[in-house]
């Protein structure tokens, strides 16, 4: 496979001389994505403040910060933990033999380390945050009469309200502050769980003293 003659970057890109340059490349961005993760669930934890209260947070940031981290957790997942089978004519034989061999590079580590990965390796969580537009398109499109929660965050459930001639309510990239939770199209991200998985995969796998 060719390789690039040279990358230049003002970031350390080169995690493991024995992995090829392009492979060094791509596992940088799920570190990268691994680091935004967390940055953002710290951020939105400082937003929303105190929990046990009831309360909606207004905050104007509010929605980049979900989405934005809800992109990382995906893009972190997909680079680092995604071993899934060949995806046909949407995925070329190059990308496919780099996305195993990393998959493979990471599982080593984490056994060695005896770290098991929950919420990252979680297929159908990675896929509601990664293809949001083919299940925003399917979700909300399939029933009547449904309202819709989008980049928003509250302390409770309740607080979120629907109207009269709504008959229920779901979710998309909404935040529950007392739970540390975003519902996202009928799955449930919890951020505590997610920020330890993101700073242990941090340390497993780009420790260069493995």
């Amino acid at each position: 496979m060719p390789e690039p003659l040279a990358i230049y970057s003002i970031r350390g890109l080169i995690l493991d001389r024995k992995l090829g340059n392009v492979q060094n490349l791509i596992m940088a961005q799920g570190r990268f994505a691994l680091e935004a993760t967390v940055h953002r669930i710290k951020t939105l934890f400082n937003i929303c403040g105190p929990k046990n209260e009831n309360k909606i947070f207004p905050d104007p940031n509010i929605p980049a910060i979900l989405q934005d981290l809800c992109a990382q957790a995906g893009i972190a997942s997909q680079i680092l933990f995604n071993g899934n089978p060949h995806k046909s004519r949407f995925e070329s034989q190059t990308a496919y033999s780099l996305r195993i061999e990393r998959y493979e590079y990471v599982q080593k580590l984490c056994h060695q380390h005896e770290f098991v990965p929950i919420v990252l390796t979680n297929r159908e969580v990675r896929n509601a945050l990664t293809h949001i537009d083919e299940r925003m398109a399917d979700i909300l499109t399939k029933e009547e009469g449904v309202g819709w929660f989008v980049d928003y965050a509250a302390s409770i459930r309740d607080a979120l309200i629907p109207p009269p001639n709504v008959k229920r309510i779901e979710f998309c990239r909404t935040y529950i502050h007392n739970e540390s939770l975003i519902l996202h199209l009928g799955n449930e991200l919890d951020l505590d769980a997610l920020m330890e998985e993101c700073t242990t995969a941090l340390r497993v796998i780009f420790t260069l003293n493995h």
